[in-house]
């Protein structure tokens, strides 16, 4: 925090009727869906009178009050040459944060005792994003069956690109099956620190992957120097992003076709792929110790 900031919030402090009609303001626009709306409509740019009542279910009496409101706190703005309305810089930060806000409650009410360990900090997408995503195998005692999910997806796939901070062997076999049967190993698998450690420590393991390299005729996997806070599985246009668990064994994995998850997820691959380092490399040097 900066020296600003503190006294920033110092003031806000000293004057409780600043922060009050912070949460006025708030409350102001959770208590209408409608209000709502019609930010979310112009996030895309300016709209008129007529598309934003086409976007809504709003009476035409409610649409002018709800302009008029929006205008008078001075989140829109109203162009009379082109009859079209617009987000304001401010309006625009006040939905940012408050679509933020949104996405934290649904994801936690959809699955409350997983959002407290999803690396938020860490996504590159809203993280209402995750609100329709399916928490695989979530009633399975077997903490396995979660993983088998991903391996079945994995053997059907035509492509899988993943980034991963949790070691599951069930997809190398799906993989290793797929291979067995004829069809071709197109993809990348990242692997973190303590990932490649069991990667390169483990015989059975090693003779394994280095058996699919030999099959796709060039590398495939690959290792990095930095922990990730979640593992990524990006299986043909399905993310499975999984979590470890903090006071039982196993993980929780959720499975999302949402474009902006689908689209994080495989710029993250790549941006850590550009960085990694072939997995035979190490494998070559550690041998040669």
């Amino acid at each position: 925090m900066t020296i600003a900031d503190a006294g920033a919030v110092s003031a806000a402090d000293d004057d409780p009727g600043q922060c009050g009609d912070a949460i006025d303001a708030v409350a102001f626009l959770a208590r209408s869906k409608h209000r709502v709306r019609v930010l979310e409509l112009l996030t895309d740019g300016p709209r008129t009178r007529e598309d934003l009542a086409a976007g809504t279910d709003a009476t035409r009496v409610t649409l002018s009050r709800i302009l008029g409101d929006l205008e008078d706190r001075g989140w829109i703005e109203h162009d009379h040459a082109d009859r079209s309305y617009a987000l304001t810089r401010f309006g625009r930060l006040v939905f940012g944060d408050f679509s933020r806000l949104l996405g934290t409650v649904s994801v936690g009410r959809e699955h409350p005792d997983l959002v407290n360990r999803l690396p938020t900090e860490w996504f590159g997408f809203d993280l209402r994003c995750l609100e329709d995503a399916e928490r695989v195998a979530a009633a399975d005692a077997d903490p396995l069956s979660a993983a088998r999910v991903v391996a079945n997806a994995i053997r059907e796939a035509s492509s899988c690109r993943s980034l991963l901070g949790t070691f599951i062997a069930l997809p190398m076999y799906s993989a290793e099956a797929a291979v067995r049967a004829g069809d071709a190993l197109e993809g990348t698998v990242v692997f973190d620190p303590n990932v490649t450690a069991t990667m390169l420590g483990d015989p059975d393991l090693r003779s394994r992957w280095k058996r699919l390299e030999a099959a796709a005729d060039g590398h495939f996997y690959y290792a990095v120097d930095e922990a990730v806070p979640c593992s990524i599985d990006l299986v043909d246009g399905t993310a499975f992003l999984t979590v470890d668990r903090e006071a039982e064994r196993g993980f929780d994995i959720l499975r999302t076709d949402h474009p902006d998850v689908v689209e994080w997820a495989g710029e993250t691959v790549e941006r850590y792929r550009a960085e990694a380092t072939p997995l035979a490399n190490l494998a070559d040097a550690k041998g040669g110790e």
